[in-house]
């Protein structure tokens, strides 16, 4: 049996099972070619923030096979199937491999020419340095996000510092970036307070997923976590709209009205102080504001028939889950997109923080609330003086898809002039008809990426980007902040070149030769050099069987320590060292943006019943974001009720479809978009009926 026959075979019996298809070291190492010419690396997966360890298996300049890693004490040998996908993906037919610059029109009929890497570079570099003369720094746009390398992103940062843009951004703003001034508010951090060991995440008698697809995002993970709800171990509690292969594993599975979620929290937090289930203690001697939360909550009428009406879940069950989540110490309650997704996400998220804080769900193991996929500690940067930066201006919006309003609205003070993007912006940015238009109308732009995929059809110069272990570095972070060195292996095809070779040639072009040296080129050298101050060097991450650390870290004569569990000593990150459910401070942060620190209920402005709380933009009332430091420009808003009737029958929502997807790269690889190779819409069996619509039927979707 060969491996796609094997793999496919194994997703089928998965599914008949009804168990989370990931593949074990030893199912994989059956598989492994065999001989003396092959040689075995531990590396990290590309995929996302789970943060594997896996080992790659070499014959001369050629990845043959991987497998789990055994030594990995997070995943245990055991791998899902995207890790196949990167072994398609390196001699993919649809691989970029020569600089190319596209030739008369955009779109689908546009022409491309090959150009050589010193053409490309050459006229980008001096396109870049006529538009700062002409328009100033502020013209130009970074997004530096992708699966090709992390560690290129420590140079995009530096060469943004260098040429004076504040307009910088990674993936955050387009996944979950809402929680990190949710958690920083309230306990002074972005991330969760568990890790993923036997006696922390998995110590836990009660799960809470909010708005978070476990199984296909955390694939590895949740194998684990099921594992112990079989067992009765545990229960797991899942909030999601759609019945899930997470929701269908859960305990109890309770479908909410989208963008209802945070209704969902408030009444629970309203349930829980009416009913006395506080915990006392730690509200008394690590918080500051209950009082203040009290009274706001209360005042509101925030109750659970409230909730119910909002939410649709059954009074009883959100009386059930208030009751029980309090009592039950070991308790972790996360967040995912579903929540980050809507207008509310700030807001929602710091309303779970509040619910977790109240009933007393920080300073232990097995507990707490916290948001996956929300960035990790930084490893090390690029050393700049002062002296050598320009000072930036006000970033346009903190979110890249922001940066054409200008082109919309004469409120801002300057419109972008470039963009240099290593994401997907023409499959994963919103208004796409205005963002194609607005690339178009760009004096420079430029797309690095691994396939010749729709944005290379709009963008002016296309870079081939080398991925994984022919670029090596840091794999994506995790969760927990954990990050795998992933040491280059083999050669990238044709005259792809890793993101980390151009952006020091690029930086060269532009003047900065003593910063953007050769050396930075190899992996090993740019790791060793933006890290030796915090011991991140290769030599800690690779002295580990599974080429990983968890950040942060501390060196000493003794080794190399980790990150532990967060707050066991219940103190906080914060000003007040104490968890800050409200103050006088956050109520003049938030207030400047038009809310107000203790969360009030609103949602979307599209789905807002009648007579329902949301949101209106005052879109020519621009504000600096305090929780950005006052350098990016957000626009204000305030909280109002919807007096329109809202006649559409439908909530369009997004998810993942399978654990094989994975941004728009998955779609180019054969073996991944088999098992997921169409893009669904799943809709109500009621309603379909109604409609006249059967399994695999077309249907056209329209808002």
């Amino acid at each position: 049996m060969n491996r796609r026959a094997f793999i496919k075979a194994a997703l089928e019996a998965a599914a008949f099972l009804g168990v989370c298809p990931v593949l074990s070291c030893s199912l994989t190492e059956k598989l492994a070619p065999s001989g003396n010419d092959i040689k075995k690396y531990v590396t990290g997966c590309m995929w996302c923030q789970c943060g594997c360890s896996m080992i790659v298996h070499i014959r001369g300049n050629q990845a043959v096979h991987v497998s789990g890693n055994p030594d990995d004490p997070l995943t245990r040998g055991n791998i899902c199937i995207k890790p196949y996908g990167s072994l398609a993906l390196l001699n993919s037919d649809f691989r970029l491999t020569h600089p190319l610059k596209r030739i008369g029109s955009r779109g689908v009929e546009a022409d491309f020419v090959k150009i050589g890497w010193k053409q490309a570079l050459d006229e980008i570099a001096n396109k870049l340095i006529s538009i700062r003369k002409k328009d100033g720094a502020r013209a130009l746009g970074i997004w530096a996000c992708g699966r090709s390398s992390s560690d290129g992103r420590k140079l995009n940062s530096a060469f943004a510092k260098l040429y004076g843009t504040p307009n910088y951004e990674k993936t955050g703003p387009f996944c979950n970036y809402s929680a990190k001034p949710a958690g920083e508010s309230i306990v002074g951090t972005r991330y969760p307070p568990w890790i993923y060991t036997d006696d922390d995440f998995f110590g836990a008698d009660l799960y809470v997923l909010i708005g978070s697809n476990l199984e296909v995002t955390r694939p590895v993970l949740f194998q684990r976590l099921q594992s112990r709800v079989v067992k009765g171990d545990c229960d797991l509690v899942v909030v999601d709209p759609r019945c899930t292969n997470t929701a269908k594993h859960a305990s109890t599975w309770l479908p909410i009205r989208p963008g209802s979620d945070l209704a969902f929290a408030l009444c629970l937090i309203h349930h829980v102080i009416i009913k006395d289930l506080i915990d006392h203690e730690f509200v008394d001697n690590h918080t500051i504001g209950f009082e203040t939360l009290k009274q706001e909550v209360l005042s509101k009428e925030y109750d659970l028939s409230w909730g119910a009406k909002i939410t649709g879940i059954p009074e009883k069950q959100l009386e059930y889950l208030g009751n029980r989540y309090a009592v039950t110490k070991k308790s972790i309650m996360l967040g995912n997109t579903g929540i980050s997704h809507h207008a509310n996400a700030v807001q929602t998220h710091r309303a779970l923080y509040l619910l977790a804080a109240i009933t007393g769900h920080f300073g232990g193991k097995s507990m707490g609330y916290g948001c996956l996929n929300n960035g990790g500690t930084s490893t090390g940067e690029i050393p700049l003086s002062q002296d050598q930066l320009p000072q930036p201006d006000v970033e346009l919006c903190k979110s890249p898809a922001g940066w054409f309003d200008p082109l919309e609205n004469d409120a801002y003070p300057y419109k972008l002039k470039a963009l240099i993007s290593a994401g997907s912006p023409l499959t994963q940015w919103p208004n796409q008809s205005a963002i194609r238009k607005a690339i178009a109308g760009l004096e420079l732009s430029v797309y690095n990426g691994l396939t010749r995929n729709i944005n290379a059809y709009y963008f002016d110069y296309i870079l081939p980007a080398a991925t994984w272990i022919e670029s090596g570095g840091l794999a994506p972070v995790s969760d927990e902040s954990r990050f795998v060195w992933v040491p280059k292996l083999i050669e990238p095809p044709g005259e792809a070149k890793p993101d980390r070779w151009w952006w020091v040639e690029l930086g060269q072009r532009m003047g900065w030769k003593d910063i953007f040296t050769d050396e930075l080129k190899e992996p090993e050298a740019l790791q060793n050099f933006v890290g030796a101050d915090q011991g991140y060097l290769v030599e800690n991450f690779i002295q580990n069987h599974s080429n990983a650390l968890r950040a942060p870290i501390s060196v000493s004569e003794h080794g190399v320590t980790e990150r532990d569990t967060l707050f066991l000593d219940k103190v906080f990150h914060t000003k007040s060292k104490k968890a800050e459910l409200w103050s006088e401070d956050l109520e003049i942060r938030f207030q400047s943006y038009g809310l107000t620190a203790i969360p009030h209920y609103y949602t979307d402005p599209d789905i807002a019943r009648e007579n329902e709380p949301t949101i209106a933009y005052h879109k020519n009332e621009l504000v600096h974001s305090i929780f950005q430091g006052n350098k990016t420009l957000t626009t204000k808003v305030g909280v109002v009720e919807n007096h329109q009737h809202n006649d559409r029958p439908f909530y369009l929502i997004t998810g993942r479809p399978s654990q094989a997807i994975m941004g728009h790269t998955s779609h180019w690889i054969e073996m991944l978009s088999e098992v997921s190779p169409h893009q669904f819409c799943a809709i109500h069996v009621d309603a379909a009926e109604e409609l006249g619509i059967q399994n695999h039927d077309k249907v056209k979707i329209w808002t």
